[in-house]
């Protein structure tokens, strides 16, 4: 008997696994990008190089750290995926004020606010708690 059970528990979750995949098929968005996926590049380098522009006696780097832009020079300086960047911007949907893209059934929105948050930077001028120096 207990083997008799232990197929029905077997046979019920593969049936419940069969439908999750099912609906994550259903969920798959039509490619709206116009260019193909093998043709994406996905460029993986800084957007400014603090260090190289220093050495080119460009000091930008106080005036960076004083107005709070630090993070958006430093803090997304990581790993980059680019398989998952070509797949998000495949099936990205561009509206005026989100942009919306499912990635392996995640849904993906990139609002305003949301950049506001992860940048710190909450008021509607952009600039953090700094305020101008009055030398």
């Amino acid at each position: 008997m207990a083997s008799l059970s232990t197929q029905n528990v077997s046979s019920s979750s593969q049936q419940q696994h069969q439908h999750e995949q099912e609906q994550k098929q259903q969920l798959v968005p039509p490619i709206i990008g116009s260019i193909p996926l093998y043709q994406l590049e996905v460029i993986c380098e800084l957007m400014v190089d603090v260090e190289n522009l220093e050495k080119h006696e460009i000091h930008l780097e106080e005036n960076m750290r004083f107005q709070g832009w630090a993070p958006m020079f430093y803090d997304l300086c990581g790993p980059v995926y680019p398989d998952l960047v070509k797949e998000f911007w495949i099936h990205a949907t561009v509206m005026p004020k989100v942009i919306l893209s499912l990635v392996h059934g995640e849904l993906f929105l990139i609002t305003e606010s949301i950049l506001r948050k992860l940048f710190g930077l909450m008021n509607v001028e952009g600039a953090t708690e700094a305020t101008p120096r009055t030398d």
